[in-house]
């Protein structure tokens, strides 16, 4: 074997690996397990391969791509898909300490995984790193080019009452004088109706299907890796939701959906920060509450005072090789 051989992640005990470099890579997240990318796959029609770095039989770094045809014809691969918001590369720490000895060794499996997407010929790779993937030089040095995006962090370390912004514990109080109830919810039925029902006010079409959320929902029930936590009127109306998936490492804001006709009436607010101490009662250290990258949900969500970090996605494209000669 050479030094750094990469191949096709398909056999039982190399995707037993690779959701254990998953679990303990700092770039991996629940949207990168074999157990959540074959629900999309299955779901959405699509071919998911693995590409998987080795060293001395060793997986040390691998990258996941879901496979499509621009008009069933030309051949294309993306790291992410509806409700998989991060994806893309997930490596090893390296056994040096020193500086360049990581760089060096991140390099060489990024370059190495980056060789054998190549030769695919994909017309083009698009790939969404998660925030934690920070250097993507191997990338740009390499001819691919990059984008920035944003995510909003908060610590569930601090104390979340004296944390928030004024106005978001008054819409709070708001909320829990109007009597809501807020509970744990397993009827992914009337969860999605007002999924749905979020995007169509705006006349825009869901971004997931009910079968793919059921798909995701079962992985997140089986795994024990997520819950849905709703609001509901008296008459038991659900007029807002917080759906929550987590890693070993952090939560992640995944899913929400309001009633347009409550919005005002602070039950988003109550319910996220309620899905908030949730998460801190579990001993979560972080919460990603995503939703940075759209003025609307970042004014949302920027009232809870969280941090915001830098997440990238890469991409290459076959005439950018054709150009360069």
């Amino acid at each position: 074997m050479h030094k750094f051989d990469v191949t096709e992640l398909s056999r039982g005990d190399d995707l037993i690996q690779w959701d254990e470099l998953v679990d303990i890579s700092s770039q991996g997240t629940i949207f990168h397990k074999t157990g959540w990318l074959d629900a999309c796959a299955r779901s959405l029609g699509k071919k998911v391969k693995i590409f998987g770095c080795f060293h001395d039989g060793q997986l040390i770094g691998g990258c996941p791509l879901f496979l499509e045809k621009k008009y069933s014809v030309v051949p294309y691969a993306v790291s992410t898909c509806p409700m998989t918001p991060y994806g893309g590369f997930v490596l090893s720490k390296s056994p040096g300490t020193g500086v360049h000895k990581q760089e060096s060794f991140s390099r060489q499996i990024i370059e190495s995984l980056i060789r054998e997407i190549k030769k695919e010929h994909f017309f083009s790779v698009s790939i969404l790193n998660s925030p934690e993937f920070l250097d993507i030089r191997p990338f740009t040095w390499n001819g691919w080019r990059s984008h920035v995006y944003y995510a909003y962090y908060i610590n569930l370390k601090n104390n979340l009452e004296s944390h928030i912004d004024t106005r978001v514990k008054k819409i709070i109080r708001k909320a829990e004088d109007q009597q809501f109830i807020l509970e744990p919810s397993s009827d992914i039925s009337r969860y999605y109706d007002l999924f749905s029902s979020t995007y169509t006010r705006k006349k825009i079409k869901p971004p997931a299907s009910k079968q793919l959320i059921t798909e995701l929902y079962s992985f997140i029930m089986n795994q024990k890796c997520g819950e849905l936590v709703v609001a509901r009127t008296p008459d038991d109306k659900i007029i807002s939701a917080e759906f929550v998936v987590w890693d070993t490492r952090r939560a992640y804001r995944w899913s929400p959906a309001s009633d347009a006709l409550f919005l005002d009436s602070g039950a988003p607010s109550l319910v996220l920060f309620t899905t908030l101490k949730r998460m801190q009662g579990r001993g979560i250290p972080t919460m990603n509450l995503m939703a940075a990258n759209t003025p609307q949900l970042s004014m949302f969500i920027s009232r809870f005072n969280p941090a915001l970090v830098p997440y990238y996605q890469v991409q290459s494209w076959i005439y950018d090789d054709i150009l360069k000669h």
